[in-house]
Order: structure tokens, then sequence, then C-alpha cells
């Protein structure tokens, strides 16, 4: 059984907003677990157990219940801590939360908040890769192109089985990014396993710079660009990918958003504004006490007039969302694939003076079309199944022969882009 925690010694990450600071929206990590927060506790993916109902005077309740645990429990080596931690995690998990059961209202522990605020800036300190533990299993899942792990050759595939000389089979994932991440110039062993060749590969770390935006030329017109999540820079990535298609004779584009949970709400929207028309609308955000907020292409809506298909799925989430949403309402795009996550919701990250912090839902999204975008996702305009499960293709492998909804993106553009 795969146990999926995505790691690449970074993460595409909610932007944390301090209490005074812009609300952002929520994405998913990479070298910490995925669609979590990068704790080394594995997220599922079932929905949250029924709820009871609210107790009457629940506070008054609450402290007889506690005294009542200090003064009977049968082991007077209470942490105290530890119950009040349960306390203020039973609050957040009363809170709204996906129907899938991915948590939007969290505790983060100082680890977790620690690595929402490096992930979106777009560098980590590392050698770049992305793993994963499949049957208790280091496996390398993506290597960043330009990094330490990349420079010495190590491939998608490869199982790491230790660490500067320490077995990592079984091991938390938490533990084991920690023994691959530390100071930028420091090394670090791995003994590595490809198919029936083992190795001692010896990495010195350094400050690696994310890809959020990968791209290629398919033929002789096609771009084809895959957002793996909205950064602070990724709006310059996407720029400088989509140039550099044009150049070598792009004359259309395939976006693929299949696998991209979302990120930094102003990088979404930047990203977005530039395939569209001046002053079209993108998204509307609403609040409890605030009025509602709308973001619409500025500038010169440079790559709008390029023919596009999006590709969309059920781990397209958040800023892909929206992204995804306001091409279909100004009829800019063409989607294809399986309706998306449908989160639709703006997170804010709010310290707790301690180290810890909690994540707790500040807004609502509404889409260009002017519906809301929460429980609801995104409906492609061409259906094509996409595996919640599905893993991208390496950029140099694609189009794979498998994948159904680029083919048939390919095969639309040639009809009618």
């Amino acid at each position: 059984m795969r146990r999926f925690s995505l790691l690449t010694l970074a993460l595409f990450a909610c932007d944390p907003e301090p209490d005074d600071a812009p609300a952002t929206e929520e994405a998913a990590p990479v070298e910490a677990p995925a669609l979590a927060a990068a704790a080394a506790t594995t997220r599922t993916n079932s929905p949250p157990p029924p709820r009871a109902a609210a107790m009457p005077e629940a506070e008054k309740a609450f402290a007889k219940a506690r005294r009542l645990i200090a003064e009977h429990y049968v082991d007077p080596a209470i942490d105290e801590g530890s119950l009040y931690t349960g306390a203020v995690e039973g609050m957040l998990a009363r809170l709204g939360q996906h129907p899938s059961g991915y948590p939007i209202n969290e505790l983060l522990a100082p680890r977790e908040l620690e690595e929402l605020i490096h992930g979106t800036g777009g560098t980590v300190v590392g050698i770049g890769v992305m793993i994963e533990q499949v049957a208790d299993i280091v496996v390398v899942r993506g290597v960043i192109s330009g990094s330490p792990a990349a420079k010495a050759g190590l491939r998608r595939g490869d199982r790491i089985l230790e660490i500067d000389g320490v077995r990592a089979q079984g091991k938390p994932m938490v533990e084991i990014v920690d023994q691959i991440r530390g100071a930028a110039g420091t090394g670090v062993d791995l003994f590595v396993q490809r198919d029936t060749e083992e190795w001692h590969e010896k990495l010195v770390r350094a400050t690696v710079a994310i890809q959020n935006v990968e791209s290629k030329l398919i033929g002789d017109r096609l771009g084809y660009l895959r957002l793996r999540g909205f950064a602070e820079t990724t709006p310059a990535e996407f720029d400088a990918a989509v140039a550099a298609l044009q150049t070598a004779g792009a004359q259309a584009l395939v976006l693929d958003l299949r696998s991209c949970p979302g990120g930094v709400l102003d990088a979404a929207v930047a990203v977005t504004g530039s395939l569209l028309r001046d002053g079209q609308a993108i998204v509307t955000t609403t609040g409890r006490d605030e009025p509602a907020k709308v973001a619409a292409a500025s500038g010169d809506g440079r790559w709008h007039a390029l023919p596009l298909v999006a590709l969309i799925g059920p781990e397209t989430a958040s800023g892909a969302e929206i992204l995804a949403d306001a091409l279909a309402a100004h009829k800019r795009a063409t989607l294809i694939g399986a309706p998306t996550f449908g989160k639709g919701t703006v997170e804010s990250i709010h310290e707790l003076d301690n180290g810890w912090a909690i994540k707790i839902s500040t807004g609502r999204f509404v889409g260009a079309g002017g519906e809301p975008l929460p429980g609801r996702g995104v409906k492609p305009n061409v259906p094509v199944p996409v595996a919640a499960d599905a893993q991208p293709d390496p950029i140099e492998a694609v189009p794979g022969e498998s994948d159904a909804a680029l083919a048939t993106a390919m095969t639309w553009l040639e009809k009618h882009g």
C-alpha cells in the first residue's frame, strides 16, 4: 500500500499570514507530506466521522470534564499540555472541513509552520528531490532540474535505503526529511538502489529553486505547461516558460493543472491575468466582516490570444480551480479531464505566541462565473477520466501513451486550434 507523502525538501504551501497580512489560500507540500502542511503524519481522504450534537452549557461541561479527569483518571501523571492541545485540535475539527476529510482548519506544530513559511519563497535548502514512501521504502518521486540530486544523476524511481549510514526504511517521513536536509554547503551520503544496482551517492546541500512550472514543446507547434503550485516565483516562471515555448515555435498551449494543489492567491491571480484580457474578472473573495474583494486581470494580458486547453482533475485545487474557472467563464480555454477538488476557501495562519499556529478559514471564493467554488469544484467541458491518485509523467516522458486527457487535448487543438 502506498503511503502518499510527497517530499522535495520544499513545499508548495499556503502563504503564512500574520494577523495583519493579506489572506492567502492554502495548498500542498513537497518535501513534506502531501495535502498537509509538512508534518510527517499521513493524511487520509476519508470523509470525517459524523459530529455529535453540541452539548448544552458546553463551556461549563468542559471545565467539569477537565476536573473529573484530574481527580479520577487512573493515571495520575497526566500531561496537561497534551490535553489542552487535543482541546484546540477538537475545536478546529468542529469548524468547516472538506467532505473528503482533507484538513482545512487545523493546528500547526512549529515544524509545520516553518514548512509553510519556507515554501512560498520558491527556494529551499536541500538536495532537490521529491520523495514518497511506498511500502515503507523511500522512493524518489522526482528530481528538481539543476539541483545537487540532478547533477549527481539521481532519477525518478531510485530508492534511498540509507542516509548517512542510517537505515531509512520504516522511519517517519519527518525524520527522513531532517536527515536529508541541512545547511547549504554541508554533505549528505545517500545509499541508493536502482533496479539491482546499489551505490553511495555523496551530495553537497545547496539552495535549490523549486520548479513550479515545467514546460515542453510537443511536435512543432504545441506548447505543454505543467503547473505544480503557486509560489511567489510562479508568475515569472510561467511567463518565461510561455515566452520560451513561443520562441521555439509554439502556436497553442496545453496547461496541465491536474496535479496543482494551489498556493499563494496573488500568484494564482497573476498567472490567470496573463491569460485574460485587461479587466476580466478572476475571482471574488468574501469574508465574514469585510466587503467582497474582486480580483481582475490587469495589464497587457500578454498570452490572451494563444489557443489554449486546460487539463483538470480531482487534485486540481484552490488557486488552480480559480484559474480553471476563470478560463472557462470567459471562454478562454476548453477544460478537459475530471471535476476538480472543490475547496474554495481562503485560509490564514495565526500564530499562538508559543511557536504553534492555527490555520483557519477566513473567506470563500466566488468564481469568475459568479458561483461559489466551495464543495462544487470546476467541471470539464470535455470529460475524460482522471484518477485521484494519478501521478504525472516526468516532463521528458510527455506525452505518455496512457495519458488520455492529454491525447484528447492534442486532438481538440488540432481540430479547433
